[in-house]
């Protein structure tokens, strides 16, 4: 058995170990009292001043603080409606102050006429929705709104196309009991009954009609087939018909269509109820213009005080380049007729609902 390993702590102290002394305490304390004095010095100066502004922000940087710690509320904003959006009201916003003016007496209205102006007076052709079935023709007087009957139609017509050339009024087409025709007649101030012409090259219903260059135009409607017909035709009131030119771009039935600024203008309708599309005949070139702020359909066009009206449930009225809404007549119409007459608007029969129908007239600022 081994004996146990002593080892001997009592070590003898050399030089290179310093004993403590009682001076020793100095040498840390010494540093330690001078800094505890200066603190005891300056603290109670400073405290006493009043406190410094903080250095101005930079300009650039107040931007940069403000955007990432305190954002700028939202600015609630009301949705306004989008030039052609259904929020749209049609309200006027041009001849605001202008209003429709009646005409008594009143008279029952058909829809679906066809309409046209001879010798200052408006006639109202055919039509349907009334039990006036569609071989009346009336003569409606300007100056007091009342009306007479001119001669019949040799048959029922309703959705037929209508213009005045050379001192005649010339119906194209229609619908006879729910088909489409493509005869033609006319009526002059001093006959007694309507003369057929040359048919039309083929059926056609529920188009427009507009004069422009000593000849009546025909655009849109509808075919034998219930299709679209996109061909444009042009009748020069001898007989001959002339067709080949540029197709209408937008197929439409129930179309409004007039001359206007040397064009034959389309507007609205069933296929293209915000179209809005012009045929230049000397180049044989349709144009695609600004479309409709709303839908029409079954309304009436013409060109007044350089201005081009649309008139159906609201006004559209056609400017330089741009549509604004007009004031509406006062009853609702569609189907109507929309004849122009020294300077004034005349819209006719085509009421919407039960009971008589006045006349109202609209002229415009010149």
């Amino acid at each position: 058995m081994n004996d146990p390993l002593i080892v001997d702590l009592d070590v003898e102290e050399t030089d290179s170990v310093a004993p403590w002394r009682a001076g020793s305490l100095t040498l840390v304390a010494a540093p330690l009292l001078v800094v505890a004095v200066l603190v005891a010095l300056v603290v109670p100066r400073v405290g006493s001043r009043p406190a410094a502004e903080p250095a101005p922000t930079p300009a650039a940087t107040r931007d940069v603080m403000m955007i990432f710690t305190a954002p700028p509320p939202t600015i609630p904003v009301v949705p306004t409606p989008v030039p052609g959006t259904p929020g749209e009201s049609g309200d006027p916003e041009v001849l605001e102050d202008q209003r429709w003016a009646p005409f008594a007496p009143g008279y029952p209205g058909r829809g679906d006429v066809a309409e046209a102006v001879l010798d200052g007076r408006a006639y109202v052709i055919g039509g349907s929705g009334t039990s006036e079935d569609g071989r009346h023709v009336y003569r409606y007087d300007p100056r007091t709104g009342e009306r007479e009957r001119a001669a019949d139609l040799p048959i029922s017509i309703d959705h037929a196309m209508a213009a005045t050339l050379g001192g005649r009024i010339y119906v194209f087409g229609g619908y006879v009991f729910g088909r489409p025709t493509e005869r033609v007649f006319s009526l002059g101030s001093n006959d007694a009954n309507w003369i057929e012409h040359s048919p039309m090259p083929a059926p056609r219903a529920a188009g427009g009609a507009a004069v422009l260059h000593g000849r009546i135009w025909l655009v849109g409607g509808l075919g034998a087939d219930g299709s679209w017909i996109r061909d444009t035709w042009s009748w020069d009131g001898s007989g001959r018909w002339s067709w080949g030119f540029a197709p209408l771009p937008t197929p439409r039935d129930h179309v409004a269509v007039g001359a206007f600024n040397g064009r034959i203008c389309a507007a609205g309708g069933n296929g293209g109820e915000r179209a809005f599309e012009c045929y230049a005949p000397v180049r044989n070139e349709w144009t695609v213009m600004p479309p409709l702020r709303k839908n029409a359909i079954g309304a009436r066009a013409a060109e007044v005080a350089g201005w081009f009206w649309v008139i159906g449930q609201d006004v559209h009225v056609f400017t330089v380049d741009h549509w604004h809404f007009g004031p509406r007549p006062q009853t609702p119409r569609a189907g109507h007729a929309l004849v122009t007459i020294d300077g004034a608007l005349y819209v006719i029969e085509g009421a919407l609902g039960f009971g008589p129908t006045h006349t109202e007239m609209f002229r415009p600022p010149l």
